[in-house]
């Protein structure tokens, strides 16, 4: 059987013990099958995986799906797809069990897999005319308030559009990836993965008729703080944070970047939302939402 890949870089959750082990019996497993493969540990306070000169063609992550988030946000071969083995919970993004890694991974490498390419939001941090920090979200982008549980006061520009005043506990700027994380927990849309666009949520809005907009890949959004005493905060992906001041403006557009995530071939993305159960199988939206009320 010809095998699909021939250089695999492994990435474990720092620190992770489970995941350290089964790296070692991931090398030697591939090993037997001439495949190439070296493990790197993901450490919680590195902003770059350099694993260009490796030159590989898979990169498969052990540990949830944050580790996959830092991971992607970190590493320096954009163009290389990802593989997640779930040693976490939800495993949207990491979808093979450690269970039965030898039997999926095997389906892979004899090429029964897909690849799905998706939207990446890059950002820029602009204060008194000048980029302090920039990068790049998988998930999600969150404007929101700090430590004071207070109303924060924006104004934001979409496709050329000024909205002036917003005053809520923030904005969710979320990745068809992300749609599931934060943004959905918000009342959010999902959104298929493979959809070239993103998504604005307002996090309780005040006094506003503002809904949840999905709007297509091009267009560009920027946010203005106009908040002189609350302490405001940038995060991205859940996982790192900046403090925007008055006046900052952040920028956000499509990334030139696609995140690939290889998928074992199977379930569709409603099946996996069912699964997931974030939809009831069977079950009308509205008898969804009481039996969800109530705990029926």
């Amino acid at each position: 059987m010809r095998n699909h890949f021939k250089n695999i870089a492994i990435v474990t959750k720092a620190g992770n013990g489970e995941a350290a082990t089964l790296a070692s019996q991931i090398e030697a497993w591939l090993a037997l099958r001439d495949i190439k493969s070296w493990t790197l540990d993901n450490q919680v306070h590195s902003t770059i995986i350099d694993i260009g000169s490796l030159k590989p063609d898979m990169i498969c992550v052990l540990g949830g799906d944050g580790t996959i988030l830092s991971v992607a946000r970190k590493i320096t071969c954009p163009d290389v797809p990802f593989l997640g083995i779930n040693l976490g919970q939800v495993g949207f993004l990491a979808e093979i069990s450690p269970l039965n890694w030898q039997e999926e991974l095997g389906a892979i490498l004899g090429g029964n897999y897909c690849v799905s390419e998706r939207l990446i939001l890059s950002f820029k941090i602009i204060r008194q005319g000048k980029v302090i920090k920039e990068g790049q979200a998988i998930n999600d982008l969150v404007i929101h308030r700090g430590g004071l549980a207070r109303l924060v006061r924006l104004d934001m520009t979409l496709g050329g559009q000024k909205i002036k005043n917003i005053r809520a506990d923030g904005l969710i700027f979320a990745t068809p990836t992300g749609s599931t994380a934060y943004s959905v927990s918000a009342g959010g849309p999902l959104v298929h993965p493979e959809i070239d666009a993103f998504v604005v949520t307002p996090i309780c809005p005040f006094l506003q008729n503002f809904r949840p907009l999905v709007l297509p890949g091009y267009e560009k959004a920027q946010v203005t703080i106009q908040d002189r005493s609350a302490e405001v905060m940038l995060t991205v992906d859940g996982q790192a944070g900046y403090s925007l001041n008055f006046g900052d403006v952040v920028e956000l557009k499509r990334s030139e970047k696609k995140f690939k995530l290889i998928s074992p071939e199977g379930l569709n993305f409603v099946q996996k939302l069912v699964q997931r159960k974030f939809l009831n199988r069977g079950v009308g939206l509205a008898q969804q939402i009481t039996q969800d009320f109530i705990g029926t």
